[in-house]
């Protein structure tokens, strides 16, 4: 896994943190997306999606698709999102129902385009993980 320090996620993750753990039915999609550093028509295009349903620890976001570069890959949202979240005093967490509601991460390497399916973004007060199942792939963001 790699591990980075990214204190300026600090701020999103705890945002959505609250809301999850007030019961918020609604989650503004642009929030999740704030988590991953979008900017510009990345985070319009969030915007656009409109917000995460949440009911019964249950997500789900259904619009467009998104395709939106975010460094060295590429972040594609499928028209629905989907699967359970959870939050306590300890952190939260959205896992997304594979293969087909969830959020994918896809690089070039060589002459292969290789994607990776996001199974969970997990919160702790001390930093992020994107866990794609794959600890090539699997991210930390230290605060």
């Amino acid at each position: 896994m790699k591990t980075e320090t990214r204190p300026e996620l600090r701020a999103p993750a705890e945002a959505l943190g609250r809301l999850l753990r007030a019961g918020a039915e609604r989650i503004p999609m642009a929030d999740v997306a704030a988590l991953f550093g979008a900017k510009g028509e990345a985070l319009e295009k969030a915007r656009a999606r409109g917000d995460l349903v949440v009911r019964g620890g249950r997500f789900s976001n259904g619009g467009a698709p998104i395709v939106a570069p975010a460094g060295r890959v590429e972040v594609e949202i499928p028209d629905l999102l989907r699967g359970s979240c959870r939050a306590d005093d300890s952190g939260w967490s959205l896992a997304f129902e594979l293969p087909d509601f969830c959020p994918r991460a896809c690089a070039q390497i060589a002459f292969f385009r290789k994607c990776f399916d996001l199974r969970e973004i997990r919160a702790t007060a001390s930093g992020l993980t994107l866990d794609f199942g794959s600890d090539l792939a699997d991210r930390r963001f230290e605060f």
